[in-house]
């Protein structure tokens, strides 16, 4: 029969494995069988471990106290049982007796370097329960140290993902990912343990911008919890899940906060509870319910046990909806919590600025957006991924949206213009940070795309996907960005390239043109939205039946009614400018919507250089063109019949070009020569991925090249001419994300590509033309736009982006 000492060992062993049930049923076996008092206290402290993660609150704290009363114990597990019973205090609400127990505890344990850890670690995030990252981030740093010491490897990874979280909350997320998948395979080996990692890392996904991937960590969390019976976690996780949800998904996130407020109800866990009642409050309001749950002893209850945050988004929500049912003056009565450089609150920021411009202080209402985007943009900047640097969080998007109404609705170009930076392109303003020689995921990159090309193990693919982005997102950033062009320096631009700027704008209902040209600028309102989007809907069928090979008959009918939606979309959108164009080339910045138009097919702007540009102030600051090109690359992908026909054609204008076709177009020999050329020409299928547009690729000899390699081509070459279809497409967001960002963003000047798919006829036919004017000397847009205009109807949809030289 196993007496108590060891029935203790197994019943730690089962809690540190997550099986609680099982821990108390040993622990209570224990206390039957006659312990010393040491050992009954160490399994009374077991057994209110278990206890309060079946939530049972009250019994844990019972269970501690007893523990605590018994005389003869030792110091060492003295302080094992105030540690414990600080974390049900905490957990029930009363964080400064949970402060007291966790100072005793560690008084206590100087001597036991694996137990101070373990106590550091849950000081450490009573410190995180209270907001105060700093104390919490000195904690963990210790834990590790100690726990380091103590041989206790598995405390020490929970010690540095900790940590990681703490240097989250105080602005570095780069740290806090880096630390939290550094450990995560540790972790991993306890279900419980994987499962807090994965919901804390949601949180800083979702504070990134990548709401997707926070609400998948989430969803798997919860599901480990659950299997786990670790109901109280489980609680939590779901309550996380609703506060990722509750702007996006009110609805939903109401369902979810209800729930966890009757979890945690049952368990006794009263600030649990609570913080779970504030955000079904908010949940009402955000899902603009017309009976909602009264706020007002909610906040009290809230401010009362020191939960300042919660209270400040309960009040935030409050504001919220009190605004969109006109109660202007109830909303100006509510106490908003404030946004300061050391404790950003976007939503709070947001608003606050709506409720300053309801009651016509416009000025401040804009005072207040620059500040919070500005305070963003500080964030962005710490992060080198591109795909984080271009993720927007719903509190940003919101900022954006109302600083561009409020400046349109003053009429004032200039600052008409800064707004529309500042909503646009926003990672275009970031010096960016070549990303380090990372062997782990140029191995990823082979593997997947040698999965790819063969189409083998999905299941795989998927997972490779998710580890090349996420140690992408380790990169740490510049910290330092571009301040937003004004509209003085932009129009000397604009003069010394004979050039006028056009940012096609769109909220919900309207569009408004911004035009800009050396001699001075204006907005033309452009009416609806609407019926643009009807146009745009049906745009990229269009164009892809047009590129393929039809009978002479039926393409005639498709082209007739590809014009005729062109035309349709350029009479509201670029005829009224025209006006303002008078022969000059056009710089555009459209938003999001226009993801896929082939602006050089419009009416307006056959024959006439055009370039898409990121933002005005990616395009006045890319450097002066260098002498004209003389070092050309061509190289052919798999699988087109005439793409090697088309690279000599295109060659022959060339003193010395470099050509890859076969098995020597591999995705390394392309990389390799790239870095000695001014100008490249790929000729491959391609594909743009609008899930992930970073594995957006041409196809090479030995499978697609993504844009997460291609982005690491040093230096890149000037201009890149993409002769592939989609390539030239990116997401349809107020920060554009696909391969020709990628390559803009990785150094290249010029890109020129198709947002659709492309004729490999069409291709054959323009492209020898296209180089012709390139090897002589002309501007990329100048060249685009002769060739294009050249032959009329028959044109590919190819569109120059960057800037156009």
């Amino acid at each position: 029969m196993l007496d108590a000492a060891a029935l203790q060992v197994r019943a730690r062993a089962a809690t540190n494995a997550g099986r609680h049930v099982q821990a108390a049923a040993l622990a209570r076996r224990g206390l039957t069988r006659d312990p010393d008092a040491v050992q009954r206290a160490r399994l009374l402290a077991t057994l209110a471990y278990a206890e309060s993660e079946l939530g049972h609150l009250d019994l844990a704290e019972t269970l501690c106290s007893e523990a605590l009363e018994l005389a003869g114990v030792d110091d060492t597990t003295r302080g094992t049982v105030h540690g414990q019973r600080a974390v049900v205090l905490l957990r029930r609400g009363h964080r400064d007796r949970a402060l007291a127990d966790f100072g005793a505890a560690i008084r206590s344990l100087t001597g036991d370097p694996a137990s101070l850890g373990r106590q550091l670690l849950n000081r450490g995030n009573l410190h995180l329960e209270a907001g105060d990252a700093r104390r919490a981030l000195a904690d963990f740093e210790r834990a590790v140290t100690e726990s380091d010491a103590g041989g206790l490897p598995g405390q020490g990874a929970k010690a540095r993902h900790n940590a990681g979280y703490a240097a989250f909350l105080l602005g570095d997320h780069v740290r806090a990912l880096t630390s939290m998948d550094a450990v995560a395979q540790e972790l991993a080996s306890s279900a419980t343990s994987r499962a807090i990692g994965l919901q804390d890392r949601a949180e800083v996904l979702a504070a990134a911008g990548l709401r997707g991937d926070a609400i998948a960590d989430l969803r798997q969390a919860i599901t480990l919890f659950r299997a786990g019976r670790a109901r109280r976690a489980e609680a939590a996780a779901e309550l996380a899940l609703a506060r990722t949800l509750v702007v996006a998904d009110p609805r939903t996130a109401l369902a979810l906060a209800r729930r966890a407020s009757a979890r945690f109800a049952t368990m006794g866990a009263e600030l649990s509870r609570l913080r779970a009642d504030a955000l079904v409050a908010a949940a009402a309001r955000s899902a603009r319910l017309r009976t909602v749950p009264d706020i007002a002893p909610l906040v009290s209850a809230l401010r009362e046990r020191g939960l300042h945050d919660d209270a400040g988004s309960l009040a935030i929500a409050e504001c919220s909806w009190l605004l969109a049912r006109g109660r202007l003056d109830a909303a100006a009565a509510v106490r908003l919590p404030r946004s300061s450089r050391r404790r950003p609150d976007a939503w709070a920021a947001y608003v606050t600025a709506e409720r300053q411009a309801a009651l016509g202080r416009r000025a401040a209402a804009l005072a207040t957006v620059r500040r919070a985007l500005d305070e963003s943009h500080a964030v962005r900047s710490g992060l080198g991924s591109l795909e984080l640097q271009a993720s927007s969080t719903d509190a940003a998007a919101h900022l954006g949206r109302l600083g561009l109404a409020l400046a349109l609705r003053r009429g004032d170009p200039g600052l008409v213009l800064e707004w529309s930076e500042r909503t646009r392109a926003a990672s275009s303003r970031i010096v960016a940070v070549r990303p380090p020689a990372d062997a782990q995921q140029a191995d990823d990159l082979t593997e997947l795309r040698t999965l790819q090309a063969f189409g083998r193990d999905t299941a795989r693919q998927d997972d490779l996907r998710r580890r090349i982005r996420e140690r992408a997102w380790q990169v740490a950033g510049s910290h330092a960005a571009q301040p937003v062009c004004r509209l003085e320096d932009l129009q000397r631009g604009l003069g010394s390239q004979a050039a006028t700027l056009v940012a096609l704008l769109a909220d919900d209902t309207t569009l408004t043109a911004l035009v800009v040209h050396p001699d001075g600028a204006t907005l033309v309102p452009l009416g609806a939205r609407p019926p643009v989007d009807d146009l745009l809907a049906g745009l990229p069928a269009d164009l892809d039946v047009a590129a393929t090979d039809l009978p002479a008959a039926i393409a005639s009918r498709v082209r007739a009614g590809l014009a005729d939606r062109l035309a349709r979309l350029d009479a509201v959108l670029l005829a009224p400018l025209a006006p303002h164009l008078a022969g000059r080339r056009v710089v555009l910045t459209p938003s999001g919507p226009f993801a896929r138009v082939p602006w050089p097919l419009l009416p307006t702007l056959a024959g006439r250089p055009v370039t898409v540009a990121r933002s005005a102030t990616a395009w006045l600051s890319t450097p002066a063109a260098a002498p004209a090109p003389t070092r050309a690359l061509f190289v052919a992908g798999p699988g087109l019949a005439r793409a090697e026909d088309e690279l000599a054609a295109c060659a022959r204008h060339w003193t010395e070009p470099t050509t890859l076709v076969g098995d020597g177009a591999t995705v390394g020999a392309t990389a390799r020569a790239a870095a000695h050329a001014d100008v490249v020409h790929l000729a491959a299928h391609g594909r743009h991925e609008p899930q992930n547009p970073l594995f957006s690729h041409v196809q090479l000899a030995d499978g697609p090249a993504y844009g997460y390699e291609l982005d690491r081509v040093r230096p890149m070459p000037a201009v890149m001419v993409l002769s592939a279809c989609e390539v030239g497409g990116h997401t349809a967001s107020d920060d554009p994300l696909g391969l020709a960002t990628a390559l803009l963003h990785a150094g290249a000047r010029t890109i020129l590509a198709s947002p659709a798919a492309l004729s490999d006829d069409a291709a054959a036919a323009v492209m020898p033309e296209l180089h012709g004017r390139l090897a002589a000397g002309e501007a990329a847009w100048d060249a685009l736009a002769t060739t294009l205009a050249a032959h009329g109807p028959a044109a590919p949809p190819l569109v120059c982006f960057g800037a156009g030289w």
